[in-house]
């Protein structure tokens, strides 16, 4: 099988990176360079240099030049359910999270999520979070509007708006489950211009939602950050045996 010359100078500069040779935050050789060096067209390096930003290993900046990127710093989301959610979380000290409230008119797929009619009126609190100065993470949280009027304000605590089914916890609502699922998919032209995300990145996708003992959904989020920057933890506890060990999952 033939390798397409794009691929081959992709290859040469990734292996330079894992290698050593190009550290992070070294500047790559400019295009012109690079063609010289490759035998190659300006387009082939370009369609190169596309392939490893759409792998995170390089980052481009308008008038400054092409860098070897450095290893994003993961944080780790901790589930709402786990035993452990209410544990300080270190490394969210560096990231800085900023919390709009407003409200929306329900419309599809926001009405599956939260289940009420087309139209419906929500409070929704949009939380954008930075790390490093560079966007890290965008939620979106939704509670049914007069669950809203018995909340705090948000202070972004959390940059995936935990705070608010455990907020509507401490104001007495009795949540009977929690529902949180993960996916992987292409981000939305929003959300790529928002996190400055590359051609052909794809983000993480956690949606949430809280049920009350009355089988309403209280709170609905959709988080959103790119893969190389979160992991997802979750943390069970096992129910114990009358002599003191742990029992068995079923």
């Amino acid at each position: 099988m033939t390798v397409a010359r794009y691929q081959r100078v992709a290859d040469s500069i990734r292996r330079q990176i894992v290698d050593g040779t190009l550290s992070a935050g070294d500047r790559l050789p400019t295009e012109p360079l690079l063609v010289a060096e490759y035998g190659v067209s300006r387009l082939t390096v370009r369609h190169a240099l596309d392939v490893l930003q759409a792998e995170g290993l390089i980052e481009r900046f308008h008038g400054r030049g092409t860098f070897v990127r450095r290893p994003p710093q993961r944080a780790s989301y901790v589930s709402v359910c786990s035993r452990a959610f209410r544990q300080p979380e270190t490394d969210h000290d560096e990231i800085e999270t900023y919390v709009r409230p407003g409200s929306v008119l329900a419309e599809a797929p926001l009405t599956a999520l939260m289940q009420v009619k087309p139209g419906t009126a929500l409070a929704e609190y949009l939380y954008f979070s930075r790390r490093d100065k560079d966007p890290y993470s965008l939620a979106r949280v939704y509670v049914p509007l007069d669950l809203a009027e018995l909340l705090d304000t948000p202070i972004g605590k959390l940059p995936w708006g935990a705070e608010i089914p455990l907020g509507l916890q401490a104001a007495g609502i009795r949540l009977a489950h929690i529902t949180e699922r993960v996916t992987t998919r292409p981000p939305t032209q929003d959300e790529a211009d928002r996190l400055n995300l590359p051609p052909g990145a794809t983000v993480l996708e956690i949606e949430r939602t809280s049920i009350d003992d009355r089988g309403r959904v209280a709170e609905g989020a959709c988080f959103v950050s790119p893969g190389d920057r979160i992991e997802v933890v979750f943390s069970t506890a096992l129910a114990e045996t009358k002599g003191g060990d742990r029992g068995a999952v079923r």
